[in-house]
């Protein structure tokens, strides 16, 4: 492939790979049996290369200033890691281990030199797994979506390793009600909500414009302060904590109180948010971290909070489900950012996580009566290119990581227990690295 006939990088992908922000995804199987390194290579080279030519490229910027993606030739023994802890410890220390390890390579950039992907493989037990497989992988190759398309074609089922994996017939976008009745009142009732949708909209774009430049959250117990410069580190240590929640309890909640499975999730995050910020308040004294007095940390009562929620594009692209999503060959980057507040409640004490739910479902239902989604390409990505180029796009996402609060991001996943290379899969997680704030992922449907 020459070089007019390679494929440009997006200024989406060139953002996510630069000197200003650099985003990693994190992609952590947890297998039940062991898997030789060889096992690993011939995964590699056999299902995961093939897959994507992104998976053998490089950037690079021509002497016109375009940069496109140049395909060179990969040695998948030079991607892969395998580190060496200490033998014979039990496997809680083990997976103590495994979360240091993460922490380290979490703050770690990619070079130039070679494609943006590594994989780690972790040959000791954990407490979920007797081996681990890490998959690091650039967000300037492609989203969330482009690599669970990935995994889930090379994975097979555990029971059944001729059989391909299923996934959940979920509804991307309700269809709209015909109104039959009163054509004069469907008339008035259409009229009341396009005002009501551009009333919305107005503020969705005012919103995001500031959150885009300077107005940000205050610090809080899930915000660190910004430096005397305005930057906030990147690659900083992280910890990883997960939370199950059966997906059956949340599904008799939402009908019960006629909101969505995102309305009772958000709402529950917000609950535990809530009550670490209080228990983190209680254990303070009257100055805490960072010199702040206690109570512009506290848990809600001054300080407001804001989710910048990742959307998924391709289901304005005609993509109806999940899998019909997933199977087709939509790579990159489709995905944009939205600001939500985060439900808070001035009551410290007492408080019930159903008025959380209620508060996120009144949210929501005000985000889906606006056309914002429409907007965020032409108002403030091409905008921001426009006016400043690369550097302003750059500086665009930046800010809007930086000037919130949490991050929260979303995978769908097969409804059967998957395997690599006939080996099962006891557990999935993913999460990503080089976001200046905490970061909430979420797999549904995922079935280890």
């Amino acid at each position: 492939m020459d070089e007019e006939t390679s494929p440009p990088v997006s200024p989406l992908s060139q953002s996510f790979n630069s000197t200003t922000i650099s985003l990693n995804i994190f992609a952590v199987f947890e297998l039940e049996t062991p898997i030789t390194e060889f096992e690993v290579l011939e995964f590699l080279l056999n299902h995961f290369l093939p897959s994507s030519i992104r998976f053998s490229s490089i950037m690079e910027k021509n002497w016109k200033g375009i940069v496109r993606w140049r395909k060179v030739d990969v040695r998948v023994e030079d991607h892969l890691i395998v580190p060496t802890f200490p033998i014979g410890l039990t496997s809680e220390m083990y997976d103590k281990y495994l979360r240091e390890y993460l922490s380290k390579i979490g703050c770690e950039k990619f070079s130039d030199e070679k494609p943006l992907w590594e994989v780690h493989l972790i040959k000791y037990p954990s407490l979920s797994g007797a081996c681990t497989v890490i998959f690091k992988l650039s967000h300037a190759i492609g989203d969330g979506y482009s690599f669970i398309r990935v995994f889930f074609k090379s994975f097979t089922r555990a029971d059944k390793s001729s059989t391909p994996l299923t996934f959940p017939r979920v509804t991307l976008i309700k269809s709209q009600q015909r109104n039959d009745g009163n054509r004069v009142i469907g008339l008035g009732k259409k009229l009341f909500e396009l005002m009501h949708k551009c009333m919305n909209t107005s503020f969705d774009v005012m919103e995001t414009l500031l959150r885009t430049t300077y107005y940000e959250d205050r610090p809080s117990a899930i915000r660190s302060v910004t430096s005397a410069k305005g930057k906030m580190e990147l690659f900083r240590p992280l910890n990883i904590h997960s939370l199950t929640l059966s997906l059956e309890r949340v599904k008799k909640v939402k009908t019960k109180l006629g909101a969505t499975v995102n309305d009772v999730i958000i709402g529950l995050l917000s609950y535990i948010i809530h009550l670490y910020a209080v228990r983190k308040n209680k254990n303070m004294d009257q100055y805490g971290e960072d010199g702040l007095k206690k109570d512009t940390i506290n848990g809600g009562t001054n300080t407001s909070m804001t989710i910048c929620v990742t959307l998924n594009m391709r289901i304005f692209k005609g993509f109806t489900n999940i899998e019909d999503m997933i199977r087709a060959d939509a790579w990159g980057n489709h995905t944009r950012l939205l600001f939500t507040p985060l439900p808070t409640s001035r009551n410290l004490e007492e408080v019930n996580p159903l008025d959380f739910i209620f508060k996120a479902k009144d949210i929501m239902d005000r985000k889906k009566k606006s056309m914002i989604f429409y907007l965020i390409d032409s108002l403030f990505l091409k905008a921001a290119l426009w006016a400043k180029g690369q550097k302003g796009l750059d500086g665009l996402l930046y800010s809007s990581f930086k000037n919130t609060s949490t991050f929260i991001s979303s995978v769908i996943g097969p409804k059967e227990q998957m395997a690599i290379m006939n080996h099962p899969v006891s557990s999935f997680y993913y999460f990503m690295s080089g976001i200046p704030q905490v970061n909430i992922s979420l797999e549904s449907e995922i079935t280890c």
